[in-house]
């Protein structure tokens, strides 16, 4: 900083106090002027960076899901227009659709045979993608993501299919981001809703962990942000519960994706002692265990996963498939009827029927409907008129 002079003419007469004390006041007055300047510049500056910032870190998204889960991520990112630039869609083949196995046709909802996310994207002029039937290892994404950018940014909720390394690497690390329904570390894997309402956990939450590459883990990602104390009401099923959480999962990632704009975001490591694992539903999963499993436990599989796959057990060489079934309360017990595990009991009142069936503990269920492998549903009096004569005779049936 270059301090002017204090010029006197000859013709002043100061003394050498009075000098000093203009030359300082002159010094003071400088200083302040041009600490004023510097901090408008600054200000300035500061401003002038934050707008260009602003405009720099809108994100071109590519969204990748499948079911009415990842609808409502990509929803609430769509309506926050301030985030984005541009949203790719990519959906998995035809009927791998949604958490937790693929071919359950029976469960996730269709429009002509398309997905959920595809129809949303489809309906709002968002260009859409399809992973090949072959799998997404050969997959190539569209452009722009063929090459790396800071403002380009993967996301995915509920796609069903483990992302290559090599797609992550075309994605800055801290901008390959999955929301999870559950608060991880507890349940990782493709069934994460399922085996909480099959676990009767009270409480659960959603997370948004980063994308990491499949020999770290499946959803082993730093958390960069989580909900948790979800309650998970006590009479919860897949379908009824789900819509709650993916809402809650969607206002999640727009938080996250505007922490991520301003430079705010933290990733903070699992807990790798609290892991738990929700491995896909399959066939076997709901095979009903008459000795071992109550009648409270067979009801709990039956919402978590009756969306996807019936419960089912074998009997008289064939199988049966349950509809729509229900646990008795203890002061309905048939406490009259032999009560070895796996007995089917049907009850006459009147007109109506019931089947009554014993569980593991003492416990007792009740079937409302049931399927027989290749048939159409029936209700339990048209299902017994069915059965063999000598079944309806004596009025029981073994299961298991």
């Amino acid at each position: 900083m270059i301090i002017p002079r204090l010029v006197i003419s000859p013709s002043t007469s100061l003394r050498g106090s009075s000098r000093c004390i203009i030359h300082n006041a002159i010094i003071i007055d400088y200083i302040e002027q041009t600490t004023r300047a510097r901090a408008r510049a600054r200000l300035f500056s500061t401003f002038s960076a934050r707008l260009t910032d602003k405009t720099k870190s809108k994100f071109k998204i590519l969204f990748c899901g499948s079911d009415d889960f990842s609808v409502a991520s990509l929803k609430a990112v769509h309506n926050a227009h301030d985030l984005w630039e541009s949203i790719d869609v990519v959906v998995p083949p035809e009927r791998e659709i949604g958490r937790g196995g693929k071919h359950h046709k029976s469960l996730e909802k269709y429009t002509h045979g398309i997905a959920a996310l595809q129809q949303y994207a489809l309906s709002h002029s968002l260009p859409t993608h399809t992973v090949p039937s072959e799998g997404i290892k050969s997959w190539t994404p569209p452009n722009p993501f063929t090459m790396p950018s800071p403002s380009h940014i993967l996301l995915t909720a509920s796609f069903g299919h483990i992302i290559p390394l090599r797609l992550l690497k075309l994605f800055p690390e801290d901008h390959r981001l999955n929301v999870h329904p559950s608060l991880l570390p507890r349940w990782r894997g493709a069934a994460p809703v399922q085996w909480t309402i099959t676990n009767s956990d009270k409480t659960t939450g959603v997370s948004v962990q980063r994308l990491v590459k499949f020999s770290q883990g499946v959803d082993a990602g730093d958390i960069a942000g989580s909900v948790s104390a979800i309650e998970v009401p006590h009479d919860a099923t897949y379908a009824t519960f789900l819509p709650h959480l993916a809402e809650i999962g969607g206002k999640l990632l727009v938080d996250l994706l505007r922490r991520l704009q301003n430079g705010t975001a933290t990733f903070n490591p699992q807990d790798e002692s609290g892991i738990t694992l929700a491995p896909k539903i399959t066939h076997e999963t709901a095979r009903v265990d008459w000795q071992e499993k109550t009648a409270e436990e067979i009801d709990r599989i039956h919402r978590g996963i009756g969306h996807q796959v019936h419960l089912w057990t074998s009997i008289l060489s064939t199988t049966a498939h349950f509809i729509s079934l229900q646990p008795l309360p203890p002061s309905e017990y048939p406490n009259h009827l032999m009560s070895e595990a796996g007995t089917a009991h049907l009850i006459k009142e009147g007109k109506v029927r019931r089947l009554f069936v014993s569980c593991g503990k003492g416990t007792w269920l009740e079937v409302v409907e049931v399927q027989m492998a290749g048939k159409k549903v029936m209700g339990v009096k048209d299902w017994w008129n069915g059965l063999p004569r000598e079944v309806r005779d004596r009025g029981w049936v073994k299961m298991g």
